[in-house]
């Protein structure tokens, strides 16, 4: 395992410094171009002009080689030359910069939202994509990408350095470069140091994950009520000493090897060069008397700036190898491909939708949620699906929208299977409301239309809210439609009742132009009174169009032109309301038990 991380890092370390530069230079070109000049200039002037050219002319001028004229000149030009240089950087590494970082890393996060927009829904139920995911995201949480940008800019602007050095020290004595050669070997130990960190923090994502969700159980609000009135709090105490616990292990697994490979990158980095290289200069300047104090001074001096640049290249380069193992899981989330297909068919006017001997199991169950179901809705049908939790209902609801494919049998959209159509377009013709219905931090208006709220659409909104039978609490707040939900990022913020914001979640369906509708539990937190009134207004409301009702409350069959039975996955039962009683099957007995709930509850309510 660790070896193949290895590969994997050698193998794409220049590609994904390419990957990283080539979306740096689409999101801010001149800014990336400014970063690497800077660097480039600090690099050479500090290492090369400074602490080289500079004390060689001083010397020059001590050992009497050269007039004071010439040294004026060439110390002004110093001089002037870290002025530029610095102004320079000034410049770039503050206000251009923190520009660039902004462009960058909303550059990169678009590309993940949309990638993460793309997948299929069967992607959100799996641990796997969770750590992918966090994986490919930390590139920009951890600043991976800022590190590789500066990294690969004052590498650049080292290896220039060095080869102005190098040929300096090579002049001098060519047996020089086997000493300060020695950081290459830095690099193997670090590169190898690397992957092991990396297995270690793959090791630890599940863990991390299963903190971090602690942390947002206990500190959101949709799990305050129950944590502070049950004892739940002692279990996600244990999940999160149980997640810091295996973190520990993970660091106590890999630990000692990176201490290892630390000591021997820095024994190689650092003890040789020195000892090396200012002992063979002691030495030809006591013993072999041929080296002069000015050289001797102006090589002591090249030897610590090359030895400081390799090191600090050679750091870069395992940062960069590091920093890349990020990147390359960025770059294989963003060349995920879907598993559902688009098809290219424009899906016309709604005539007919049809299950064909349909069964489907999610990935790594063994048996199946739907099983053999076949039934066929027409246009401008109502059509009710009934039975217990876990009958497979949703799963239905899923199907229909092509969240998932089937696993036998198809789906004809007016006699075509679904897969033919293009997808985005498919999915457009239907409006739905889920049971596990999401209220966003934003305006009334935007949660009702989903999209951007101008004055051309502001009145769909109005018209949607009054259809839903929500308007009358939403014209009561200070900016009515315009009023911010949540309290997220306003205090004044409002907060509406269960009930009212399934009311705003029902009004997204009456804000779209759709063929058919899918309401998924659609009065599941409202009282049996607004449970009817929300009927008669979606009864008005869907005049003409196809609605489907998924619930285990039998409200809305007696409604509905159909009613769909399911109990384990199969259609057990299916006619109208009448026809459904004179059977005296599980409807009969469902509607029966409900109906003598509903009497009993009527009973109290007098009382």
């Amino acid at each position: 395992m660790g070896r193949a991380v290895d590969f994997k890092a050698k193998a794409h370390i220049f590609r994904n410094t390419f990957f990283m530069l080539k979306c740096s230079f689409k999101s801010a070109p001149i800014a990336t171009l400014l970063i690497y000049l800077a660097y480039i200039a600090e690099n050479v002037y500090y290492a090369v002009v400074f602490n080289v050219m500079f004390l060689q002319t001083a010397i020059s001028i001590i050992e009497g080689n050269g007039t004071f004229k010439e040294f004026a000149i060439k110390i002004s030009l110093i001089v002037f030359g870290k002025i530029a240089v610095d102004l320079f950087s000034y410049i770039v590494f503050h206000p251009v910069r923190e520009k660039y970082e902004f462009k960058y890393e909303g550059y990169l996060n678009r590309l993940i939202f949309e990638k993460a927009q793309q997948v299929e829904l069967a992607c959100y139920e799996t641990p796997e994509f969770f750590d992918n995911y966090n994986r490919a995201t930390w590139v920009v949480e951890k600043g991976a990408y800022k590190r590789i940008i500066e990294g690969s800019a004052w590498t650049l602007g080292s290896v220039i350095s060095i080869i102005f050095l190098v040929i300096y020290l090579y002049k001098l004595d060519p047996l020089l470069l086997i000493i300060i050669l020695c950081p290459v070997i830095v690099m193997y130990f670090r590169v190898k140091r690397n992957g092991v960190e990396f297995a270690k923090e793959k090791e630890m994502t599940p863990f991390e994950r299963q903190k971090d969700y602690t942390k947002r159980t206990v500190l959101l609000k949709d799990f305050a009520k129950e944590i502070k009135t049950t004892d739940i709090f002692t279990v996600v105490k244990r999940r999160f000493k149980e997640a810091t616990e295996n973190n520990i292990k993970a660091i106590n697994k890999y630990g000692w090897r990176i201490a290892v490979l630390e000591m021997f990158s820095d024994f190689f980095g650092e003890v040789i060069p020195i000892a090396g290289g200012f002992g063979y200069g002691c030495y030809r300047l006591i013993v072999r008397e041929d080296l002069p104090i000015s050289d001797f001074s102006v090589l002591i001096s090249a030897i610590t700036n090359c030895r400081n640049k390799l090191n600090q290249l050679a750091h870069y380069f395992t940062m960069q190898q590091k920093q890349c193992l990020w990147v390359q899981n960025l770059r294989e989330f963003l060349a995920y491909e879907p598993q559902l297909k688009s098809g290219e068919l424009e899906p016309g006017e709604f005539e007919s939708l049809e299950f064909k001997n349909v069964s489907f199991r999610y990935n790594g169950n063994k048996k199946n949620t739907l099983s053999n179901v076949s039934f066929k809705i027409n246009k401008g049908e109502s059509i009710a699906v009934v039975g217990h939790n876990g009958a497979g209902k949703t799963t239905l609801s899923k199907l229909m929208m092509r969240l998932y494919d089937v696993t036998e049998g198809e789906i004809l959209y007016n006699g075509i299977n679904i897969k033919e159509y293009d997808l985005l377009k498919y999915r457009d013709k239907f409006a739905s409301v889920f049971q596990d219905y999401r209220i966003f931090a934003m305006t009334v208006a935007e949660n009702v239309l989903v999209e951007e709220v101008d004055e051309n659409n502001i009145g769909r909104a109005t018209q949607a809210l009054k259809q839903s039978g929500v308007y009358g609490k939403i014209s009561s707040l200070d900016k009515k439609e315009n009023t911010l939900l949540t309290r997220e990022f306003d205090e004044n913020g409002a907060l509406l009742s269960g009930g009212e914001s399934q009311k705003v979640t029902i009004a997204r369906m009456f804000a779209k132009n759709f063929d058919i509708a899918i309401l998924d539990e659609p009065s599941s937190a409202l009282d049996p009174v607004a449970e009817s009134k929300m009927y008669d207004s979606l009864m008005e409301g869907t005049k003409n169009k196809t609605v489907i009702y998924i619930s285990h409350r039998l409200s809305s069959a007696t409604r509905s032109d159909n009613i769909l039975v399911f109990s384990g996955g199969e259609l057990i039962e299916h006619g109208d309301h009448d026809e459904l009683m004179s059977l005296g099957g599980e409807y009969c007995k469902m509607f029966t038990l409900q109906a003598s709930g509903y009497r009993e509850e009527a009973a109290d309510d007098e009382e």
